[in-house]
């Protein structure tokens, strides 16, 4: 609600306008009155407001003065002049100094209110320009932070940028935190409306904390809310900290229904060391799958802790094998369900076995299907921060992969068995339905309705995917480079290797790999 002054030294002129319009429903309210322009200054050092109508003669100081004096101190403070004389001279200088409008009395109502209702509009115009300004300084800012976290900004852009933007570069701490959110199946992903969670955030980690401290928020690419902490000491930082971000965790847990867990970095004593404690922070989050349990707030003391490994045997392969033969859904469930049950009570594991053994286990099942897409398993993987999840995938994966696996077996013609046979044996060869139409003494369009009508998927497609098939058994089972890899699956372009890999697997090569670790 905007507020308004009136000032006139004509005291049935104020209680005139008081009663005459309806401020209630024009969004306004009267802040106060005063009989001349002194008076109102000193009522403004107390009570700031929106609007001033005022009258021009008045005794001590003319509300021409006033409108001087109130825009030096406050630029924004809108005025309407109400008064008894039509000269020019007042119009003019009134003009001069921005007011809204210049009313004769006694005041003609339907212009007065329209004049109010012009500058609502010219508020609400102001405040849009602001929000988004505020929106766009933000988004400068967050990636200027994520550039900064991740060592990718020259040093003297940084410093440049910084002050600009507010990120303080002269503290004795410097620490990085992050706050991973995962969410349910139910309802909207958090991860939408990760620079609003910053935000808020941000405004609650810097609530109540001790002189010289403070909090910046922003979200990163992987879908965290990473967080600077600076203070001018050393002394408790740690307890400040932890309790900022806790008050940050429960606040996104209650506005989300998410669960939220978080992870502190070393302190450094320079701005320089920001990126480094980022790294240890991302780093044991690449490390960890979280147990469902309740959440938790951990602090990462060194390298060696970020990057903890444990070893823990795969599942036994030949096993699952037959009983994907067999079609046996509920013991497959079952085996599935026993090897990811998690030993012990520790509230988070390490990822690397269990990502390892869940890739093992859903490529075992698109083995058998005859044109696997690989997008429904790298895809999601990096989605997926607690063992139950990735568990569900695997069951995921495999269940789609029975439903078709165990119908009737599809009976080929004799051409298309031809061609089937010739992309098994020559997929890294060069082929083409013309050429192989050539050879079975067919018309290529007649070979490629065919193939579509018995294969579900064109010719194309079906070459694609068995290169990538190939292709993601040796990045997964082989130290080959990728540039390699390419060439012997029949991609003489790694350019182009990399686009249709991307396209049919859901990940690139180099995240494949990154995503499952060798022992």
């Amino acid at each position: 609600m905007r507020s308004v002054m009136l000032v006139d030294d004509e005291p049935l002129i104020v209680k005139g306008m008081q009663a005459i319009i309806d401020w209630d429903q024009n969004n306004m309210q009267i802040a106060g009155t005063a009989c001349n322009g002194l008076e109102a200054l000193a009522m403004m050092d107390e009570v700031p407001v929106d609007l001033i109508i005022t009258d021009i003669m008045m005794p001590q100081m003319t509300g021409l003065e006033l409108i001087r004096e109130t825009k030096a101190r406050n630029p924004y403070t809108k005025f309407i002049i109400l008064s008894g004389y039509e000269e020019f001279k007042y119009v003019r200088e009134g003009i001069s100094l921005g007011v809204e409008n210049y009313l004769l009395k006694p005041v003609n109502m339907d212009e007065l209110e329209a004049t109010i209702k012009h500058m609502q509009r010219d508020w609400e115009h102001e405040e849009m320009r602001q929000i988004q300004m505020d929106q766009s300084w933000r988004i400068l800012r967050n990636n200027i932070l994520q550039r900064w976290a991740n060592e990718t900004i020259d040093a003297k852009e940084f410093r440049e940028r910084a002050q600009m933007l507010e990120i303080p570069m002269n503290k004795s701490t410097y620490c990085a935190a992050s706050l991973r959110i995962v969410g349910d199946d139910k309802g909207d992903d958090p991860q939408i409306y990760l620079p609003g969670i910053a935000e808020q955030c941000e405004q609650v980690g810097n609530k109540g904390l001790p002189d010289g401290c403070g909090v910046i928020c922003f979200p990163d690419q992987e879908g965290d809310i990473m967080l600077l902490f600076v203070s001018a000491g050393t002394e408790g930082s740690a307890e400040w900290q932890l309790q900022a971000l806790n008050r940050m965790k429960q606040a996104v847990a209650e506005d989300t229904g998410a669960r939220v867990w978080g992870i502190i970095g070393q302190s450094e004593s320079t701005y320089l060391g920001f990126p480094k404690s980022c790294k240890s922070v991302k780093l044991w989050l690449q490390n960890h799958l979280f147990m469902d349990c309740n959440t938790f707030i951990m602090q990462v003391e060194n390298e060696e802790a970020a990057n903890e490994y444990q070893e823990k045997p795969g599942p036994a392969m030949e096993q699952f094998h037959k009983l994907l033969r067999d079609g046996e859904g509920t013991e497959v469930d079952r085996f599935i369900d026993e090897f990811f049950i998690a030993e012990g009570k520790e509230p988070c594991l390490p990822r690397t076995p269990f990502f390892n053994s869940a890739i093992q286990l859903m490529l075992a099942a698109k083995e058998l299907e005859k044109t696997p897409d690989y997008g429904d398993i790298f895809g999601p993987l990096s989605r997926i921060h607690t063992l139950s999840k990735l568990k569900q995938l695997v069951r995921k994966v495999v269940h789609r992969t029975l439903d078709t696996y165990h119908t009737a077996e599809k009976t080929y013609s004799p051409h298309i068995m031809s061609v089937l046979e010739v992309v098994k044996n020559h997929y890294q060869d060069e082929l083409s339905l013309k050429t192989l139409s050539q050879r079975l003494e067919l018309h290529p369009n007649y070979l490629g309705q065919l193939f579509q009508q018995e294969v579900g998927t064109t010719f194309s497609d079906y070459v694609n995917q068995y290169r990538i098939e190939r292709a993601t058994h040796l990045l997964l089972y082989s130290d080959k480079k990728t540039a390699e890899i390419a060439g012997e699956v029949g991609y003489w372009d790694s350019t182009y290797f990399y686009r249709q890999f991307k396209k049919y697997a859901g990940v690139s090569p180099t995240e494949l790999r990154s995503i499952y670790m060798k022992k």
